[in-house]
């Protein structure tokens, strides 16, 4: 399930280029490569046989963000203002790190993400 779930997230690169000549604006780029992490994480989770490990993942989220299904996508655009970043360079950076998974995860799964 975990490789499900880099694969998902891996497509957004590649997305994103198809969104750029299409003429999307960097915000609403953002807004579906987060759509696209998003279900992945809620479908992986529904996918996955151990509840245990489902529930140490929502709990994590809980933790992180406050939410046991992660961010929202208001909660990313903040964080990236405080990070000092503004205008289309905060969705920029959320387009960018929407295709980075968790290497302590992955690691633990034994997964190994593909190069974009």
């Amino acid at each position: 399930m975990r490789q499900w779930y880099n694969d998902e997230v891996g497509k957004i690169p590649e997305l994103n280029a198809k969104w750029k000549e299409q003429g999307l604006g960097a915000e609403e780029r953002a807004r579906r490569a987060y759509e696209i992490r998003h279900n992945a994480r809620l479908q992986a989770r529904a996918f996955m046989e151990n509840p245990d490990e489902v529930a140490a993942l929502r709990a994590r989220d809980k933790a992180k963000y406050g939410n046991p299904d992660g961010p929202s996508f208001e909660q990313l655009v903040e964080d990236n203002k405080k990070s000092g970043l503004s205008g289309d360079e905060i969705y920029e950076s959320m387009i960018d790190s929407s295709r980075r998974t968790s290497k302590e995860y992955n690691e633990k799964f034994g997964i190994k993400p593909r190069s974009p």
